[in-house]
């Protein structure tokens, strides 16, 4: 794959991927996403205290704006309720610089964190 036309803040957090991974432990909540066209498909996973995201881990498959959209989702999430997790995923394109064409995978990546986030939403405090 060639990583050419790619912004620098893309190909740094897809060097990085902060945040990648499946969690160790317990208390992990988890939704997922997929879009069958592209292959894109999104899983992430999120921990709650005091009713708030304490923690967010992601796993993706799809391109590297997907893998640096999911890190920087990753790192916004923490200090959030629940119900705060909508993405502003036009903004986010915008800063990774990636086509209009990629809406549909970053909204992938928004379905996903809003399935974990409406299983936090549903857990007992």
């Amino acid at each position: 794959m060639s990583l050419q036309g790619y912004s620098a803040e893309v190909l740094d957090l897809l060097a990085r991927a902060p945040g990648a991974g499946r969690p160790d432990g317990v208390g992990w909540v988890s939704g997922e996403a997929r879009e069958p066209l592209t292959a894109t498909h999104v899983r992430f996973h999120l921990q709650a205290s005091a009713g708030r995201i304490a923690a967010a881990r992601y796993e993706v498959r799809g391109c590297p704006h997907t893998i640096a959209l999911a890190a920087l989702a990753a790192a916004w999430l923490p200090g959030r309720a629940p119900a705060e997790v909508v993405l502003d995923v036009r903004a986010l394109a915008a800063r990774l610089q990636a086509p209009i064409g990629k809406l549909g995978r970053f909204l992938v990546v928004q379905e996903a964190i809003g399935a974990a986030a409406l299983q936090l939403a549903g857990r007992p405090a």
